[in-house]
């Protein structure tokens, strides 16, 4: 599955952030159609967010070979030759310093590691057993950002 979809959160305060410039642009990578459906979802709710759902890790690179993200989120395993960890060391390694965060279910100590250690800004996991995967999930994007958490939001 290459592109899922694109959306532009349009709710909430999105009309002041758009009018400021604040809209954070988040690539998010995930080859579960259901996961991009709820972090869409939460976006929208957010409504400071402009959004790119992607399937797949080559699809980022080939999105990101002629746009840009302030925050990017991947899972860490998906379907073809490249899982979460592989397109991190493929972005630093073309100088891409943009924040990446990894939200994954496979929670294990080396591969934490593996992520720190190439680079990553955040690793979530998205089992409820760590608290809310997504309010941990959308702190880090606003931090990752530059920008404060909301306090209407609940994010």
């Amino acid at each position: 599955m290459k592109y899922l979809v694109g959306i532009t959160a349009n709710t909430g305060s999105a009309g002041y952030a758009r009018q400021v410039g604040m809209m954070i642009r988040l690539l998010y990578i995930d080859d579960n159609i259901e996961a991009c459906r709820i972090v869409a979802a939460f976006c929208d709710r957010c409504g400071a967010f402009t959004v790119r759902l992607l399937g797949s890790g080559e699809a980022a690179l080939e999105w990101l070979s002629c746009s840009a993200a302030d925050v990017i989120v991947s899972d860490y395993t998906m379907t073809g030759g490249m899982d979460g960890i592989a397109l991190l060391k493929r972005l630093r390694s073309s100088g891409c310093t943009t924040p990446f965060i990894i939200f994954t279910a496979e929670d294990s100590p080396e591969i934490r590691e593996n992520a720190y250690r190439n680079g990553a800004s955040r690793f979530i996991s998205k089992s409820p057993k760590t608290g809310s995967p997504l309010y941990q999930l959308f702190r880090a994007i606003y931090w990752a950002a530059g920008r404060e958490v909301p306090k209407n939001e609940g994010a």
